[in-house]
């Protein structure tokens, strides 16, 4: 790339006092187990929390999430994202 970077100003969500009746989403990135992973962190949650709901979506794709993808997500108090190989 020719372009110079940019750089943007952004902080860290504030953190949940408390998972009790929060809702989890989970962001599947289509990787190896990635998605499976991630239901087994939930269902930890749910069990040892309160974690009450999930919302889970996957992309197929390297790169953003398409909007509707997004929109759902908003929904959850706290949303896990990926995994690497």
């Amino acid at each position: 790339p020719t372009a110079e970077p940019r750089i943007l100003a952004s902080g860290l969500a504030p953190r949940l006092s408390s998972l009790e009746g929060k809702r989890a989403g989970i962001l599947d990135n289509s990787k190896a187990n990635a998605g499976t992973l991630m239901l087994a962190v939930v269902a930890r949650l749910k069990e040892k929390y309160g974690v009450r709901d999930v919302v889970k979506r996957e992309k197929g794709i390297a790169g953003a999430p398409n909007p509707d993808i997004l929109a759902a997500l908003t929904t959850c108090d706290f949303v896990l994202v990926g995994s690497a190989d």
